[in-house]
């Protein structure tokens, strides 16, 4: 299977380089984790897939293509992020925030059309937040923010999806929405996401592949179908060194502390 996303020999930073030699694909249908200690430079590794930080060497190829180059406009096509902490300029309603999305698809001067309106508020049901279309966005609590950024982000239409720690202020039940909906939108189009994690029962329970970075550089790349528990724990003990992974009778994973 074609890969949508390719990376080779990725080394990108700010000042100075943050990751150093990334090499990895992302194929069509696969949720993909992130997992790392704080500084290990897995936002850093999101924001060059975007024009967000400087690549120093290295290329990325999305859909076949050198995508380096593009423009802003041609890569928010093929390329979505979703940030850690979104920003929201004042007097914005949810509806405004989560169209959006559909700004690459529009021309220079154009508004979203019937369609596009339509697609923001599929967007905004499948995501739960249809009851806050009217509302300014700075009247909202960070979790409904993020539920509303989340609607953006699939109306975007891109194959390509990053999110940077999506869940941060969610709780339990909208963590799990957001997954489910992810997978839908992962599984029900020509799609693959980049997740962000800081915990890895949910990179388990939810993601078919796991990175994992330390100190800049890719540590493991492993595909966690047909891995029982103490080969994923030998794999996830070299960030977390106390980690036990269990197995429930549902054959779904979880992690305990040692």
């Amino acid at each position: 299977m074609s890969a949508l996303l390719e990376v080779q020999g990725l080394t990108a930073g700010y000042r100075r380089p943050v990751i150093r030699d990334i090499s990895f694909a992302l194929r069509p249908g696969e949720i993909t984790a992130v997992l790392g200690r704080n500084g290990c430079g897995k936002t850093t590794l999101l924001r060059s897939l975007t024009g967000g930080a400087r690549i120093l060497s290295g290329t990325v190829w999305a859909a076949g293509e050198d995508c380096l180059d593009w423009s802003a406009r041609r890569r928010a096509r093929s390329i979505a992020l979703l940030s850690q902490h979104s920003q929201l300029l004042p007097g914005l309603w949810a509806e405004e925030v989560i169209a959006m999305g559909r700004t690459p698809w529009l021309g220079p001067l154009s508004g979203p059309g019937p369609e596009d309106r339509a697609m923001v508020r599929a967007a905004a049901e499948r995501f739960g937040v249809a009851e806050l279309l009217g509302r300014d966005c700075a009247q909202l609590s960070e979790g409904q923010r993020q539920l509303v950024h989340l609607a953006r982000l699939a109306v975007q239409d891109a194959p390509i999806l990053l999110l940077d720690e999506p869940n941060s202020a969610l709780d339990f039940d909208n963590t799990s929405l957001l997954f489910h909906r992810l997978r839908e939108l992962v599984e029900t189009g020509e799609r693959t996401a980049l997740i962000v994690l800081h915990d890895p029962a949910l990179a388990l329970r939810w993601c078919g592949r796991l990175l994992l970075l330390d100190g800049g550089r890719l540590v493991e790349d492993v595909a966690t179908e047909g891995m029982g528990p103490e080969a994923l724990q030998a794999v996830l003990g070299r960030l977390y060194p106390t980690i036990q992974v269990r197995r429930d009778e549902g054959g779904r994973f979880y992690c305990l502390p040692d």
